[in-house]
């Protein structure tokens, strides 16, 4: 196992809270044990349960999260709570307060977020399993830019219980690992597949494949190559189509701020309310003004000044119901078994671009950009899981996404996993 020693000289950045031999002792670890890295918004008793907020960390939880309780019986034993983007709000994991999230690969760039800490623990070997959340791209970024697998579930599937989130229509725990097996593994031990599924997942040639054709523009000539790479790869072994998201994708883009800013706003403020002892308006007010990182602050204090309305969040539901409903439709229609696409259209941004970087055309919003290819699963509540391309030594990391059907998270996970062999075998 993992041992505290080991745990206390990793990257600073990397960790809120690491455990001591006497929480490693009261968790019983025996031969089948494994360690585990916990983001800091899901609670873990004894840990402070901070979401990165140094407002929150009052005092240590006194109840695991649901997902963690459920992986208590498989051996894991958790050694410590990882860094994260401050309240989730962001995809970098620059924290003020903890320090960036360095990645890996190169410590002069962001290990992506929010989730980076548990990302790059596992791509540093600290840890071989990390959770996480997932609201817009959470999950499956930080595994993109940090070289692992991560798999965000369908929204819904996993135990939300005892986090602390931004939307209860996007937000999900997931898991990081090194392959997809592994993946799959927690995933039964989460939220076990019922039998009907199982029976009927894709083998081989029989899997279809679909190309948003929406995601291969203004793509990073890196991660341009690595996907390309990819499909040639796996052209003998599946069967390969293109496919045009149109209204799915538009749907889907207008309402991922409204969904958030709306539904945020109730849970950072039951949240702060609950770890402040007031009353939520009066707690969300004290929470805008103690966040330390300056790109969440402002999003706080925009959320108090120009709340989303009412009638803009009655609409963005109405979109996302409309956009889950075509995208079964299409998927069914054409034998579709999993999207495939350049999780992030870039590799890692230099810390100097954390908030705006160069995509060929002029400068844009890293935030925006990160989360263009991200934030359509994430509506529509469909799993996802990002998988590492294959690149020479010494490059940075290229993920790709692979992303099924809503509640149908075993074939997409068998897809994935089928794909994956592909990508390992010698070029």
């Amino acid at each position: 196992m993992t041992s505290v020693e080991t745990l206390s000289t990793v990257e600073p950045g990397v960790w809120t809270e690491v455990a001591d031999a006497a929480q490693i002792a009261a968790q019983r670890p025996d031969a089948g044990s494994f360690p585990l890295a916990v983001k800091a918004n899901i609670a873990v008793a004894g840990f402070h349960h901070s979401a990165g907020c140094r407002a929150l960390e009052t005092a240590p939880a006194t109840a695991d999260a649901d997902v963690v309780a459920l992986l208590r019986p498989a051996g894991a034993v958790v050694v410590g709570t990882t860094n994260m983007h401050e309240l989730a709000f962001g995809i970098t994991s620059d924290n003020a307060t903890y320090g960036p999230v360095r990645n890996p690969s190169d410590p002069t760039r962001s290990a992506g977020g929010s989730s980076g800490g548990s990302a790059a623990a596992v791509a540093r070997g600290d840890v071989d399993v990390a959770l996480g959340t997932d609201t817009g791209g959470s999950m499956t970024i930080p595994a993109s830019l940090c070289g692992v697998v991560g798999f965000r579930p369908s929204t819904g599937r996993w135990p939300s219980g005892g986090l602390v989130g931004l939307s209860w229509t996007r937000d999900t725990p997931g898991v990081f690992a090194r392959n997809v097996a592994r993946v799959e593994a927690i995933d039964q031990r989460v939220a076990p597949a019922p039998p009907q599924q199982v029976d009927r997942l894709p083998a081989g040639s029989e899997t279809t494949v679909a190309v948003p054709q929406e995601f291969l523009r203004q793509l990073d000539p890196h991660t341009e190559r690595a996907f390309a790479a990819a499909l040639e790869r796996w052209r003998p072994a599946v069967n390969l189509v293109e496919l045009e998201l149109g209204e799915i994708l538009d749907l889907t883009r207008a309402a991922e701020g409204p969904l958030v800013m709306w539904e945020s706003r109730q849970l950072l403020a039951d949240a702060a309310a609950r770890a402040l002892g007031m009353s939520p308006e009066a707690a969300l007010a004290r929470l805008s003004e103690q966040v330390q990182s300056p790109d969440v602050r402002e999003l706080l204090r925009n959320q108090r000044d120009a709340p989303v309305s009412a009638e803009q969040y009655a609409a963005a539901q109405r979109s996302t119901a409309r956009a889950r409903q075509l995208y079964a439709e299409r998927l069914a229609d054409a034998g579709i078994d999993a999207l495939v696409f350049p999780t992030t259209p870039a590799p890692a941004p230099r810390w100097s671009e954390s908030l705006t970087i160069s995509d060929g055309t002029g400068a844009v919003d890293t935030f925006g950009r990160f989360t263009r290819h991200t934030g359509l699963g994430t509506v529509l509540g469909a799993p996802v899981v990002s998988v590492p391309a294959p690149v020479e030594a010494g490059q940075l990391p290229v993920g790709i996404a692979v992303q099924g059907a809503r509640f149908d998270d075993a074939r997409l996970l068998a897809v994935a996993a089928h794909l994956e062999a592909r990508l390992r075998r010698p070029a």
